[in-house]
């Protein structure tokens, strides 16, 4: 019996080795960037970590909605709120909750990889994350970047898999997250709903399956933020966050090309004009604002939309920025000076990358293979999509580099540049 155990353990470690090894790479590397930089020592709090911890706080404690932060994300965050937790323990959850997620994102990418390249090779292109230093860091802060990155991954992962079986629950699931992904970072619904309208076909085709299920679930839970949010505020709406983003960056720094001035994220009138307003109101004056300048300040817009743009892909990584050195140790400022100026270079770096390659792939797999049109499709529609605000460094960019370590990998394999060292799984 215990010859029978070893030797399953045996099989158990040899299949999934690479598995354990990227996890072990990865919290290897985390605690090194840790002792280095000294992040969980850190006191900082951004705005947007207090706006999700007021999220957790209303739906657990109040039994409310957030005006800004969605009911996905809301949840994730305040589960410790089940168990008595303090304020102080929700920061505690979040870094756990990211760095799985983090890990988890290289998994998933490990297990797209290696149908295409052999494990070995799959397991470099894995672990390659793990050195995307904003990516990191952001494990420390409650934010949404990390969450949002794999529950997309996720979400491919399963498209992957449906274009290989074409089981429709593969399918189900990946909509499912795709839709449930808005309610985490609601700047995705425009992505969503162009790849649900994609597969309307197979949706209607299917409506009576088990496995719609998925897809009526997360339609229900949409369904739910939207008539919370209209009974509480005042609008149908999946939250607010849209009209203050457009209107206190791409239309407050037209505004400021338009009358000669130097936009300031921070001391904006135009933004402190706008919170001092109700939530309907906010989004009124909002749309307004944005048909005005749309209609008789255009040219201002469209510069300000590609200064966003040139920012967003330039900047390093402001958590770094902010760090302090509370253990005074001498080699810090090194340290920090370092990764600062990576975080730079690797956003420049694989923005311009996952240009060039969401072209490559759009253009020449619309037709060949849809899975990695989406996939090039989904990069292509944040890099877009982060002109309209500007001011946060990196962290727009930074939830596309797995996804262009992908396509990197299988740009590669396309060529035949990393098949001679190995052959890769078939199944």
């Amino acid at each position: 019996m215990f010859i029978k155990k070893t030797n399953n353990l045996n099989v158990l470690l040899k299949k999934y080795r690479y598995h354990l090894l990227i996890v072990l790479v990865g919290l290897c590397w985390l605690a090194l960037l840790n002792f280095l930089l000294q992040l969980d020592q850190q006191t900082l709090i951004y705005p947007d970590c207090d706006n999700y911890l007021e999220s957790a706080q209303k739906m657990y404690l109040k039994f409310t909605g957030h005006y800004y932060r969605p009911m996905v994300m809301a949840f994730i965050t305040g589960i410790p709120y089940l168990f008595g937790s303090s304020d102080a323990g929700i920061f505690q959850w979040s870094l756990l909750v990211n760095s799985v997620c983090w890990l988890g994102t290289a998994l998933l990418l490990f297990e797209i990889i290696k149908h295409f390249l052999a494990e070995r090779v799959a397991f470099v292109f894995a672990v390659l994350p793990f050195f995307i230093f904003g990516n990191v860091v952001l494990n420390f802060h409650l934010l949404t970047e990390n969450i949002f990155v794999f529950f997309i991954m996720m979400a491919f992962y399963l498209l992957f898999r449906y274009y290989k079986t074409e089981k429709f629950w593969y399918l189900s699931l990946s909509l499912s997250l795709l839709l449930s992904s808005m309610l985490v970072k609601p700047g995705a619904k425009f992505l969503a709903i162009v790849v649900v309208l994609f597969f309307i076909r197979e949706i209607i085709g299917n409506y009576k399956t088990r496995s719609i299920v998925f897809i009526y679930g997360s339609l229900l839970m949409i369904a739910i933020q939207v008539v919370g949010m209209k009974a509480q505020y005042g609008d149908f709406t999946i939250s607010y966050i849209d009209g203050v983003t457009y209107h206190n960056y791409i239309f407050s720094k037209a505004d400021c090309f338009k009358n000669g001035k130097t936009y300031h994220q921070i001391n904006n009138p135009r933004a402190e004009y706008l919170f001092s307003l109700d939530f309907t109101d906010q989004k009124k004056v909002a749309l307004e604002d944005a048909k005005q300048q749309l209609r008789n300040n255009f040219p201002n817009v469209v510069k300000a939309y590609f200064d966003n743009l040139l920012e967003n892909s330039k900047s390093g990584n402001p958590s770094v920025f902010d760090l302090k050195n509370h253990q005074q140790k001498s080699n810090f400022s090194y340290w920090k000076s370092m990764v600062f100026d990576a975080t730079k270079w690797q956003n420049r770096f694989f923005t311009l990358l996952g240009v060039l390659l969401a072209l490559y792939f759009g253009l020449k797999y619309y037709k060949k293979d849809k899975f990695y049109f989406f996939v090039a499709f989904f990069v292509g529609y944040i890099i877009l999509l982060s002109g309209i605000s500007s001011g946060q460094g990196d962290r727009f960019h930074l939830v596309t580099f797995p996804f262009v370590i992908l396509l990197s990998a299988k740009f590669l394999s396309d060529k035949n540049w990393v098949k001679r060292f190995s052959e890769p799984l078939q199944k």
